[in-house]
């Protein structure tokens, strides 16, 4: 028999030759380019085979971002993958689709029939951020500028609740960060927290709904009345709610609770698209209250491709399909849509907690306040194992993606264990989850860990 040829040879045509042997009996292409390519097929299995590498986003309890969507919201998708956001010239009626999703979300916070709805689209929360937080500062600088007052020292009021991305923000653009930790005991900050820190200085105040770490919201109302107290006594500090995770779900669970623009001091709101406003990753969103709130310094004209657009944006390229897919699921579901998901949501989270509080190793978080739906609890003290190894055992045991990790300070002692329960979180996927718990624990109980290492742990404001 003749030996057979290197299937990386230039003498060999990759569509002649077997997509196993062409490629996945060598290491993947990593340093530099291949010499020669392969045919689709074979690129396509290349890639397919490292992804199942990765978890299971069915499984994946950890994640805030959206990890599921119907088939036709694929299609609106793949059809616009090639559609340039920035392109308003172009492409007029994603532009025009963009400023609907705008009107849409600023009523939805708060906004009134007949108000100006300012805002635009951006790749996730993190890009609003920066521009909310821009634009306060922008602000400040001009009342200080009209008082006669130096501004060359702004700070920034938040709690340690926050997401990372808010200590980005301060180091990239030189503003003082005035962060207060958490108090013993509690989750979230208040008025009494944040309050000592604000002084003339103070660009503006972040209020947390849906937090990074439990889920449950910062006292934004008593914020707001002490910031309209301030505000009497000729203080002027706005407050920017990040609403990253929650801006898609209390309007639909919990419509009586104030935390947007119902709030006088309330002047800007990020929102991310891609977490409960159920489209893929990445799409965020800026609302203002209104056009006073955003500085005609921080718009830029382009005339760029035969036509003067203004833009408010730190990205400049990207694709407009999630913009669209935002728009789809607008239409899709209307509010009653989004009202019912949540309530789906709610009801399986629920049951996580009705099925969990049997486990006698487990303490269950519980709040009295708006929260997200999704599950906190906590190995308790008296157990020979601890959350890390619990979650490790889940993840051994059928692949479940459930992060352990320590609480923001002052209370970093305190190793919690998080689930969110999203949409393709069935109940189906929550009786087996509460019975992996429960094997689980039987399992780690009856073995001796005394020699098995720590697991490596999730932690810090960026997870």
């Amino acid at each position: 028999m003749s030996e057979q040829p290197d299937v990386f040879s230039p003498h060999v045509n990759p569509d002649n030759a077997s997509i196993a042997e062409t490629f996945f009996t060598k290491p993947a292409p990593d340093g530099q380019l291949p010499q020669d390519g392969v045919n689709p097929r074979a690129a396509l299995r290349v890639l397919q085979s490292e992804m199942i590498l990765d978890g299971d986003p069915n499984k994946n309890l950890a994640t805030f971002v959206t990890t599921f969507m119907e088939p036709e919201a694929h299609q609106v998708i793949a059809e616009n993958l090639h559609r340039n956001y920035i392109d308003h010239a172009e492409y007029p009626r994603t532009a025009e689709v963009s400023k609907r999703c705008v009107r849409m979300i600023h009523s939805l916070f708060g906004g009134q029939p007949g108000e100006e709805s300012p805002g635009t689209a951006t790749a996730g929360s993190s890009e609003a951020v920066m521009l909310g937080a821009l634009a306060m500062k922008w602000q400040w600088k001009k009342r200080r500028k009209e008082a006669g007052k130096p501004d060359d020292k702004p700070n920034l009021v938040y709690g340690a609740d926050v997401h990372v991305v808010w200590d980005k923000f301060c180091r990239y653009f030189d503003v003082e960060p005035r962060q207060v930790n958490i108090p013993k005991g509690k989750t979230t900050v208040g008025p009494d927290e944040l309050g000592p820190l604000i002084d003339e200085n103070t660009i503006g105040v972040i209020a947390v709904v849906g937090t990074t770490f439990t889920g449950e919201c910062d006292d934004v109302e008593g914020i707001d009345r002490m910031l309209q107290e301030l505000k009497g006594k000729g203080l002027e500090v706005p407050m920017h709610i990040d609403a990253a995770s929650g801006g898609f779900v209390f309007p639909f669970t919990h419509p009586e609770f104030k935390w947007d623009f119902r709030l006088d001091s309330v002047v800007s709101i990020n929102a991310s698209g891609h977490k409960f406003g159920l489209v893929f990753p990445g799409i965020g969103w800026l609302l203002f209250r209104n056009e006073a709130q955003l500085p005609e310094d921080l718009v830029f004209y382009e005339d760029y491709l035969g036509e003067k657009d203004a833009t408010f944006t730190l990205n400049f390229s990207g694709s407009a399909s999630f913009v669209l897919a935002q728009y789809y699921n607008f239409v899709r579901l209307g509010f009653n849509g989004y009202s019912s998901v949540m309530r789906a949501m709610t009801k399986n989270r629920d049951s996580l907690v009705e099925q969990l509080e049997k486990e006698d190793a487990l303490e269950i978080w519980e709040s009295e306040r708006p929260t997200l739906p999704l599950v906190i609890c906590r190995v308790k003290d008296n157990e020979t194992f601890d959350a890390s190894h619990l979650v490790g055992e889940l993840s051994r045991r059928r692949g479940w993606l459930i992060p352990a990790y320590d609480m923001p300070p002052d209370n970093e002692d305190q190793k919690i264990i998080r689930m969110l329960v999203k949409l393709n979180q069935t109940r189906e996927l929550v009786d087996v989850l509460c019975n992996d718990f429960h094997d689980s624990i039987e399992l780690l109980r009856s073995a001796d860990l005394s020699h098995v290492g720590e697991p490596p742990v999730h932690s810090g404001t960026g997870y």
